[in-house]
């Protein structure tokens, strides 16, 4: 662009000198001096202008992201248009014959949205895509095409779709690739999960679809899937449904784990019942088998030593007993002859055996009259 600049910055200031040389040479010959000078203006500056302003008007500048496509007026069928296309830079044509029309290849983007139009095709075609589901479903989608212009076909598009390739290919090609993806999928399947399966899929029947015509497709993007009101009622109450039924199986765990738990304690506490009482039993075996043996011992010692048993008699009486009196139809308990023999102390207790008690006298006639002699 600087440099268009500067030859239209030169342009126009030959045109001026030119003109100011005419000017110069009316006005001396009116007064009859020399106009040589006015007329080397003139003329200089309207060769200028000629050489200058053709070249100025063949040039052209392709941007970075561009490329020209030029059209020639005087050629006719495939000779219309250059082939190739201008690249980038600045660019000389044949100037007043052909026409220079500059198409941006860098990615651009199209989006397909919500909107409050009673036909998917209305409000300019912009609107949100429209479809039926395998299983009956009216689905709306929002969705985003991002693409560009195959540089190398720049001609063919130029030439193939001249009313504007957006509303006429991208829009249309782009909605019905949508909804013929939406058609192979449930509206179910597309709600729980299906939107990476439709993407994919949409993507790839697309892609061709734009190589085909020169484009590029970058990415698809849905945005955003709408759902009728009633399936998504029916979808929220079900989806209330299998919660509070994962509920109640959660609540039922819980119990049995806590029955579980009760059961546990319970058989824990009867097994410490029945080894304390095995415990219990043990002890009052081991006790009895002592207590057997201790007096089989006794009865093995009273056996050897029968004497010992008086003797631990006396030894278990008071101190202050001096004299035992017991019946006469009792056997003594120790051997007098026993104790004279190893002679009784001062201080020992006597044992005096009680005298017999007299027998009653019979009467003549060998029965008891009840009196006392």
């Amino acid at each position: 662009m600087a440099v268009k600049a500067i030859l239209n910055f030169v342009v126009t200031i030959a045109i001026l000198v030119a003109v100011g040389g005419l000017g110069y040479i009316a006005v001396n010959s009116t007064r009859g001096r020399d106009t040589r000078l006015g007329a080397l203006l003139a003329v200089g500056g309207f060769i200028v202008a000629l050489v200058i302003a053709p070249l100025n008007a063949g040039l052209s500048l392709i941007e970075p992201n561009e490329r020209g496509v030029v059209f020639r007026q005087i050629g006719s069928g495939e000779d219309v248009l250059r082939d190739p296309a201008l690249q980038p830079g600045l660019r000389w044509v044949i100037p007043f014959v052909d026409i220079v029309i500059p198409y941006d290849v860098s990615q651009q983007s199209v989006t397909m949205a919500g909107s409050d139009a009673a036909s998917p095709d209305e409000a300019g075609g912009l609107d949100a895509v429209q479809a039926i589901s395998r299983d009956g479903q009216i689905i709306r989608v929002d969705v985003t095409v991002v693409y560009q212009i195959d540089p190398a076909q720049v001609n063919r598009i130029h030439r193939e779709w001249p009313g504007g390739f957006e509303n006429q290919f991208i829009v249309p090609v782009t909605r019905s690739e949508v909804r013929n993806a939406i058609n192979n999928f449930g509206a179910e399947e597309i709600y729980s999960g299906g939107r990476t399966a439709l993407e994919s899929q949409i993507d790839e029947t697309l892609r061709e679809a734009f190589i085909e015509q020169g484009f590029l497709l970058t990415d698809i993007r849905i945005r955003n899937i709408e759902f009728s009101t009633e399936f998504a009622n029916a979808i929220e109450q079900r989806q209330i449904a299998e919660q509070n039924a994962q509920r109640a199986v959660f609540l039922v765990q819980q119990a049995e784990q806590e029955a579980e738990q009760a059961r546990t304690e319970a058989q824990g506490q009867a097994d410490a019942v029945v080894i304390r009482a095995q415990g219990d039993a043990n002890a009052i075996v081991i006790r009895a088998e002592a207590e057997a043996e201790a007096l089989d011992l006794v009865n093995q010692i009273l056996q050897e030593n029968p004497n010992l048993i008086q003797y631990q008699y006396i030894n278990e009486l008071g101190e202050q007993v001096q004299l035992i009196i017991v019946p006469s139809d009792t056997p003594f308990l120790f051997d007098l002859e026993q104790l004279a023999a190893t002679g009784a102390g001062a201080d020992d207790p006597v044992i005096t055996p009680a005298p017999p008690t007299p027998e009653p006298t019979p009467t003549e006639s060998g029965e008891d009259d009840g009196t006392t002699p």
